[in-house]
């Protein structure tokens, strides 16, 4: 019965299931989270003879609440974070039936970990831990005996601008570190104090490797262009050490775990059946009944836009139709989207009034149509105008792909991340002028 119970609390919450799916079907986020649904779906099943028929009342209204206010937030706010509250509200279900005293903060980190909020992630906090990465990185670089400084969040390494892009920013790092916390605190039953202390230390370790890998790679770089396969290496070897490391740091000397306890017989009935039943199935309709409101947020400011540009590098432009997938995203872009073509190239052309998480990289576009970046690089154009690069590759298909985001007092991005929060703390005023460059790269043929 208290399965039964467990699956009307996720059925109510289908829209962010289907949001959750959507995301990763359409290769904007990495799948990292399956492990951890996996991991969520050994442990109830191992819990399951361990549950109790009487929940926790304290613990049921909490999941409740947070089914409210996931509904609410599906239907009228930011995906993401309806989405959260409806894994909170999930683990906050199971906790409430499970027996006290059974560890659960650990099953609580798997439900947030299960969702697809790595491309997330790496919009907002990517920019941060980049330059506190860069940072770091410098400091160590220069006590190696290197010439290293910090220009943003990249560096100037024995004079050669080495970018610091979004891999090295440390989030799927994080995500694998956090990941190993959880899935063994709960493997061995790590009593919820002990694990809440010992999972702050994570970070920490985290921030060690990732420092250790920047300065690796970035010392390398000023060294010689290092192949992408030492990337790799060296990326998966540190990776390795770091999820060893957190490991040992939460299952160290734990207390032997209990079994899990019993639960308890009989126990006085009480009237919570027929409200939650009638609170789940509200909140699963509701969603049919109001639909939700896919206009964006971010509203149009108001601000003026200049006209499209007539030509490109002294070659007349042509505009190009937007295809029925970018003509849906451009009716909620906080802005005007147009392509336009020099017959050589093909430069899409985003206006935008407000600071935005649709504003992404152009790099996740081409990931999430199935093309391998690399060699991603920054570099300077005829007038000194620095851009970001990096080649797309799917099949036989090659693109050399440049972007640059500038504002109307002349501030210039090459990562959206940081536009984004020069942006919001008034740094860079708008509004902003975002230009990426697709021009394809003819194969080589051999006689």
């Amino acid at each position: 019965m208290s399965l039964l119970w467990l699956a009307a609390f996720a059925a109510a919450l289908w829209p962010a299931w289907t949001w959750a799916a959507a995301r990763l079907a359409d290769g904007s986020d990495d799948p990292l989270g399956l492990a951890a649904i996996a991991v969520l779906a050994v442990a109830v099943v191992r819990l399951a003879p361990h549950l109790r028929r009487q929940p926790s009342l304290l613990w049921l209204v909490v999941a409740a609440a947070m089914l409210v206010a996931a509904t609410a937030m599906l239907a009228t706010g930011p995906a993401l974070v309806g989405a959260l509250l409806a894994a909170l509200s999930l683990a906050a279900a199971l906790r409430a039936f499970m027996a006290a005293g059974t560890p659960s903060l650990a099953l609580g980190g798997l439900a947030v970990l299960a969702l697809p909020v790595v491309s997330s992630l790496q919009f907002y906090a990517g920019f941060p831990l980049r330059v506190v990465t860069a940072e770091a990185s410098t400091r160590l670089l220069d006590a190696l005996g290197f010439a290293a400084e910090r220009q943003g969040s990249a560096m100037v390494v024995d004079g050669r601008l080495v970018i610091v892009d979004a891999p090295c920013s440390g989030v799927q790092m994080v995500w694998m570190a956090y990941f190993c916390a959880c899935t063994v605190a709960w493997w061995v039953r790590l009593p919820d104090r002990i694990f809440a202390t010992r999972v702050a230390g994570v970070g920490l370790v985290v921030l060690a490797g990732n420092v250790v890998r920047n300065s690796v790679l970035v010392g390398l770089e000023a060294r010689g262009s290092a192949p992408a396969w030492l990337h790799e290496v060296v990326g998966t070897v540190v990776l390795a050490m770091v999820c060893s490391a957190v490991v040992l740091v939460v299952g160290r000397a734990s207390p032997r775990p209990l079994p899990l306890p019993l639960p308890p017989a009989g126990g006085s009935a009480t009237p919570w059946r027929s409200h939650i039943a009638i609170l789940l199935i509200a909140c699963a309709a509701l969603p049919f009944i109001a639909g939700r409101n896919d206009v964006t947020n971010d509203a149009r400011s108001g601000a003026v836009i200049a006209e499209l540009p007539r030509e490109w590098n002294g070659r007349p432009l042509r505009p190009l139709a937007l295809g029925a997938v970018e003509a849906r995203f451009a009716s909620h872009f906080p802005g005007r989207i147009a392509r336009l073509t020099d017959e050589q190239s093909v430069i899409v052309w985003r206006d935008v009034t407000t600071p935005t998480r649709m504003l992404h990289p152009a790099s996740d576009c081409y990931r999430g149509l199935g093309y391998r970046i690399a060699e991603a690089r920054l570099e300077r154009d005829a007038d000194g105008q620095l851009w970001r690069s990096f080649i797309a590759t799917r099949d036989d298909h090659r693109v050399r792909v440049a972007e640059r985001i500038v504002g109307r007092d002349g501030s210039a991005f090459t990562d959206a991340s940081a536009w984004f929060w020069a942006a919001r703390l008034g740094r860079s005023q708008g509004p902003w002028l975002a230009i990426t460059v697709a021009t394809p790269l003819h194969r080589e043929t051999s006689s």
